[in-house]
């Protein structure tokens, strides 16, 4: 009898649709799965029932791509923040690591990825388009590059600028300083290095 015979239905379903989350392979999910399984039943009681009301009321906000459980998201609807100032984040993670620091006011546009033509993403994929329409609509005075600092990172942050300073000329464009490592990712960074990051943006 082959193993896999020996597994349990149950027990191989939720190994194998775990790998439906990016970036979880086989052994990304045999590790969830058993870690799972080791806590107590209410504990897993209360995961599953958390990621349940995640579900039903995740949506990304209409203005920025956010994730939040309100459209528009809690960011772009306080009116104490600068929309003259905004931030581009690869995913929502990211900005959320820079709202830990409780230092910047304005607001952000998620775009929803990087370009990496070996993984098949261009540009066309991300919110760009929003992006520069937001430019536009705000009269935003500096856009905030704060793409991870890696190979697809840089790449997307010049592609970008590229398309700012010829449709923008006037708009400042800043890049997070290497306060973090090359190769990094901000949403892993810790506190410090990315508040220099973001300080002392160029």
């Amino acid at each position: 009898m082959a193993y896999q015979e020996y597994i349990p239905p149950v027990l191989k379903r939720a190994l194998e649709v775990l790998t439906y989350i990016p970036t979880y392979g086989e052994r990304s999910a045999s590790r969830f799965v058993y870690n799972f399984l080791k806590l107590s039943p209410e504990e897993r009681d209360e995961i599953l029932k958390t990621l349940f009301e995640l579900s039903r009321s995740a949506r990304k906000c209409s203005e920025c791509g956010l994730v939040s459980d309100t459209d528009p998201c809690r960011i772009c609807s306080d009116t104490k923040r600068n929309k003259r100032f905004l931030c581009v984040v690869e995913e929502s993670q990211d900005a959320y690591a820079i709202e830990r620091l409780e230092r910047y006011t304005g607001v952000y546009h998620v775009l929803g990825g990087r370009i990496a033509p070996l993984e098949g993403i261009s540009a066309e994929d991300l919110n760009i388009e929003g992006l520069l329409r937001r430019i536009e609509n705000y009269g935003v005075k500096e856009v905030i590059l704060a793409t991870n600092p890696n190979v697809e990172g840089e790449a997307t942050a010049n592609y970008i600028l590229s398309l700012i300073k010829k449709r923008f000329p006037s708009v400042k464009v800043s890049r997070i300083s290497h306060g973090l490592q090359f190769g990094s990712l901000i949403e892993l960074a810790d506190d410090l290095s990315l508040e220099r990051s973001i300080e002392n943006r160029r």
